[in-house]
């Protein structure tokens, strides 16, 4: 069993990032013993196994029944699945009588004390950080401003709440979306549970809700152009690289390491596996050393973890289930009772298999502008796809058709690619 402390925090995972959560856990305490830390775990093991006290399987604690959990986990992917439980999480802590939460995302580490965290919400409900902390006026950032307006001005790797009514009523509020509309698609103006908090301050009064421009809480890759890493008697502080904002120095509380392959860390390499067109910086080494070892230190722990499963992933027979096929039953609408993982005559697999809507040789999924070969030599295609169609029609219902596009760039528009009367169990 737990001990119960008044403070608490907690990070979501697959049982493929258990070993990463371990880690997360470990760095917490090393600087927080007085802080209960919790994994909830949004999969499922086919076989018993032993677990550490700390690890929870959400599905059997947090109040969601068989069939909203089952509709979930189909028509989310596990990001979205993972990010829209995140206010149930919160509502569990709070029911458990905990005073304060924080949310850290699995592949973060802690550097220091929390406790500055927790003495904000003292007297602010909410503590929140900004993708960007600096005013930039000439902006130097690898990804493009747009993608912060796309994915929303917080990053929810981080959210610290206190117990209070108004929390809990917005967490009701939270979940409620989260349940139906925590997608990853922006052309929807939706980014899992990450862009709905970009309401928050609409909700609450000035004094409820703290967004920490703390340069050393939630250094992340998106951020590492703005802020430096120096070192001073053995602890990491954060800087601004520039002078194009009031300089002040933090220490490091917590690293996001986004994006990084986590088994080259363990091989001993720092190795990007997704954002990679983001620049490295030599002051970050040392940062980036230190979780390489963490994860080295913690190998056997890691290596029983980071190559399981996900146990949604699949169909009963062990089809893929690719995005497309979550967006379409999303938008099919169908009974609560259907289980879209079923397979064989009358279910949504069969008929996907029978509108032969089933990827060949490559997921398309996988499949994006950096690793599509000859992209350049396609899209020129493509354009002069376009070029002959708009001849063909001219030019009025040519501009009505590419303004009509951006709806079927949601696939769950494409639903009518499915007979949904064929579909019974």
């Amino acid at each position: 069993m737990i001990k119960m402390n008044k403070n608490a925090a907690f990070t979501i995972v697959a049982k493929n990032y258990i070993g990463l959560a371990m880690i997360l856990k470990d760095s917490v305490h090393h600087y927080n013993r007085n802080v209960d830390f919790y994994i909830f775990v949004v999969d499922k093991f086919e076989n018993p196994i032993e677990l550490p006290d700390e690890i929870i399987f959400a599905e059997n604690v947090l109040g969601i029944s068989e069939e909203r959990w089952r509709n979930m986990a189909f028509k989310y992917d596990l990001t979205e699945f993972c990010t829209a439980v995140k206010p149930f999480c919160f509502k569990y802590l709070f029911k458990k009588e905990y005073e304060k939460a924080i949310y850290f995302d699995p592949d973060i580490n802690v550097f220091s004390s929390l406790s500055s965290i927790y003495e904000i919400l003292d007297n602010a409900s909410v503590v929140l950080t900004p993708q960007i902390a600096g005013i930039h006026t000439e902006y130097k950032g690898e990804l493009p401003e747009y993608y912060m307006m796309q994915n929303g001005i917080f990053n929810m790797g981080f959210c610290a709440m206190k117990n209070t009514s108004t929390m809990r009523h917005f967490v009701d509020w939270w979940g409620v979306r989260l349940e139906t509309m925590c997608f990853a698609e922006r052309s929807m103006g939706y980014f899992t549970d990450q862009k709905w908090i970009d309401w928050l301050p609409g909700f609450l009064e000035s004094n409820e809700l703290h967004v920490s421009r703390n340069l050393g809480m939630n250094l992340a890759p998106w951020n590492y152009f703005e802020r430096k890493v120096v070192e001073k008697d053995g602890d990491f502080y954060v800087e601004y690289r520039e002078d194009d904002n009031p300089q002040r120095c933090d220490k490091l509380i917590f690293l996001h390491y986004a994006g990084y392959d986590y088994n080259c860390f363990k091989r001993g390499e720092i190795k990007r596996k997704r954002i990679e067109d983001l620049q490295e910086y030599e002051d970050l080494n040392d940062v980036l050393s230190v979780y390489r070892d963490r994860i080295q230190g913690l190998a056997n722990t890691f290596d029983m973890f980071i190559n399981q499963t996900y146990s949604y992933a699949t169909y009963e027979n062990g089809d893929l289930i690719e995005k497309f096929h979550r967006r379409v039953y999303d938008g099919l609408h169908l009974s609560e009772n259907t289980n879209p993982f079923k397979t064989g005559n009358g279910t949504f697999h069969e008929e996907l298999r029978r509108k032969k809507l089933f990827g060949r040789k490559e997921r398309v999924d996988k499949v994006n502008k950096n690793n599509l070969p000859d992209i350049d030599k396609k899209i020129s295609m493509v354009n002069r796809l376009f070029s002959l169609f708009c001849k063909i029609i001219g030019y009025n219902r040519y501009v009505l058709f590419v303004r009509g596009l951006i709806s079927y760039s949601n696939m769950g528009t494409h639903s009518f690619l499915i007979n949904k009367d064929k579909i019974c169990r």
